[in-house]
Order: C-alpha cells, then sequence, then structure tokens
C-alpha cells in the first residue's frame, strides 16, 4: 500500500486531498496542529499525528514515528497554510511572520523532515498560488512566502532526481475553502476577482484534489520541478 502524509490535512483543500487520495487506495496521514484532524482521520481510516510546520523538531518526530508505524513513505502534500491581508505599509511583523514561517518555511521543514523516510520514486506536491505569478495588492507576505514554494519546488526537484523523488507545485486560483469564506465574509476579498478568472468561479476542493492525485501518480512519473496552475485560465488572462 502506498502511503502519503497531508500537511493541513484537517480542512479545507489538504482535507480534500485525503478524501481524494484515500478513495484513490492511497493509505493517508493528516499531519496538522489541529486537534480536529483526529477526528478527520477516524471518519476517513486515516492515520493522525500532531505537529506544527513552524517546528521542525516535531515535524521530525512525526514522520520517523509515521515511517516506523507504515514503513517508507511515498507521498508527501504540503498543504498547511494560512493567510493575512492588509497593505504592505502597515502589515505587522507578527502577521508578516506568521505567514512566511507557515506557508514557506513550514513546506520546507516538512520536506526535509519527510526526506529521510520517503521511498525511491516517492513525490512531493507543494500547494502555491495564482498569487506567485500575479500581484494582487494587500497580499504581501502571502505571495513572498508564495514565491518561495515555488522556489523550494524547483530546487529539491533538481537535488532530489537522483533518489528518484519528484517534487511539483500547484498553484490555484481563489478555492472555495474556509479561508476564501473567511475572507468574503471580512471583506479583506470581494468576488469581483471572479471577473478576471475566465472560466468565472471559483474552483471547487475537487479541482485541486484530482490534479494532487495526478501528480503523485505513476502517469506522472517524469513529471518534476513544474507548477501547475489550476485557475480557470486567470494566470494568462491579462
Amino acid at each position: 500500500m502506498r502511503h502519503v502524509v497531508v500537511t493541513g490535512g484537517a480542512k479545507g483543500i489538504g482535507l480534500g486531498v485525503v478524501r481524494e487520495l484515500t478513495s484513490e487506495g492511497w493509505h493517508c496521514a493528516v499531519l496538522d496542529v489541529d486537534p480536529v484532524g483526529q477526528r478527520v482521520a477516524d471518519e476517513l481510516g486515516a492515520a493522525y499525528v500532531r505537529a506544527d510546520v513552524t517546528r521542525p523538531e516535531e515535524l521530525r518526530q512525526a514522520f520517523a514515528e509515521l515511517a516506523r508505524r507504515s514503513g517508507p513513505i511515498h507521498g508527501l502534500v504540503n498543504s498547511a497554510g494560512i493567510n493575512r491581508t492588509g497593505p504592505s505599509a502597515e502589515l505587522s511583523v507578527d502577521d508578516w511572520r506568521a505567514v512566511i514561517d507557515i506557508d514557506l518555511n513550514g513546506t520546507f521543514y516538512a520536506c526535509q523532515a519527510a526526506y529521510p523516510h520517503l521511498a525511491p520514486g516517492a513525490a512531493i506536491v507543494n500547494l502555491a498560488s495564482v498569487l506567485a505569478t500575479r500581484a494582487l495588492p494587500g497580499r504581501v507576505a502571502y505571495a513572498s512566502a508564495k514565491h518561495g514554494v515555488v522556489g523550494i519546488t524547483r530546487v529539491l526537484a533538481v537535488e532530489w532526481a537522483d533518489r528518484p523523488i519528484r517534487v511539483n507545485a500547484i498553484a490555484p486560483s481563489w478555492t472555495d475553502t474556509p479561508l476564501i469564506r473567511d475572507q468574503l465574509a471580512a471583506g479583506t476579498l470581494d468576488l469581483e476577482v471572479l471577473e478576471r478568472v475566465p472560466m468565472g468561479r471559483l474552483a471547487e476542493v475537487d479541482d485541486i484534489a484530482g490534479v494532487v492525485a495526478f501528480l503523485l501518480g505513476d502517469k506522472a512519473s517524469f513529471i518534476t520541478g513544474q507548477t501547475l496552475y489550476v485557475d480557470g485560465g486567470y494566470t494568462w488572462a491579462g
């Protein structure tokens, strides 16, 4: 059986990925600081490990424990992430650090902690964003983090190809998740952004999860170092 770890798997895109991969026969481990991850894991027949992606030692212990329980890891999906919005001239240091620490540092720390336990031929999928390419005012921390995720993806893909371990990223546009709903409720995001999405809608979690499953699978065996935009055409719409 193939084993995959999904960071941030308790909700949002991460939860959708766990559902999709479980349905395709993967054995999933939900790695999340939110204890609701245990309930999610119980419902889906997955494992749960509580760990904070901003703490490298916790991650090292978590991946070692998962490997001890289930054997080598065949997939890693880095979905843990947050957003803090506001004018760049006024964004607090705490907000900047929180986004960079979870979205960027957490992605690298998880990859690094997983590395000793990855099976030959394993695959990693990191969650980037269309904001790694396009500028949206008020998202300086998030955009910076996601630019960095693309950089991590490219370098690790080259460094780890000899094992061979594939490393790719997905860059979704606005996706119907609790994170986006919270921004809409707070007024920090307006659905007018959809006017710039040629397909005219939010992405669904299933749109993203299906692409994650493809990149983890054998049919993507010669794809590495790529960022795949799952965005309804937004990135290239001008």
